[in-house]
């Protein structure tokens, strides 16, 4: 480049990287970003328990609110207290957790054993999306958000 103006090459240059700043920023609008969705909230949703097995009748679940919870172990009813932290760390703690006295078969027992005892064990309880999980030092026990169905003629929501 013998003869030639030095500041029009410097002109072309900072062109030339302008041009390939520009390509690239477009190139990062084109890939688009998955982001997961918000957690539901702790309280107020209806969680059902994911079992191994599918159990007969009504699912088991459990509900949140204002320090109480209460639900169905697949045989009895369940209810109690908790205390969950406020900073968000995810400890939690349950007491008074007890249940209608009805017998079930063997299957819905050891499951509503099961969901006693690590109830009352537990230490930590986490959301993420729709799911929910309880554990402690007696097991964990996860959980997925029941969405109610919508009204006759409404469309379902979008997943």
């Amino acid at each position: 480049m013998k003869g030639k103006d030095p500041m029009k090459k410097a002109k072309l240059v900072r062109a030339a990287a302008l041009a390939a700043a520009a390509v690239a920023a477009a190139a990062c609008n084109l890939v688009p970003v998955k982001r997961e969705p918000p957690p539901l909230p702790f309280t107020g949703t209806k969680w059902m328990l994911v079992t191994e097995r599918q159990v007969k009748g009504e699912a088991p679940y459990l509900e949140f609110g204002d320090g109480a919870v209460s639900g169905f172990s697949g045989c009895n009813r369940i209810m109690g207290r908790y205390v969950q932290d406020t900073v968000g760390a995810g400890a939690i703690v349950f007491s008074s957790v007890s249940t209608t006295k009805r017998m079930c078969e063997d299957t819905l027992m050891a499951v509503e054993e099961r969901m006693l005892n690590v109830l009352r064990s537990s230490t930590n309880v986490r959301v993420v999306v729709d799911t929910l999980r309880i554990d402690g030092s007696a097991g964990a026990l996860d959980f997925v958000a029941w969405l109610q169905p919508p009204p006759p003629g409404q469309p379902a929501p979008a997943k």
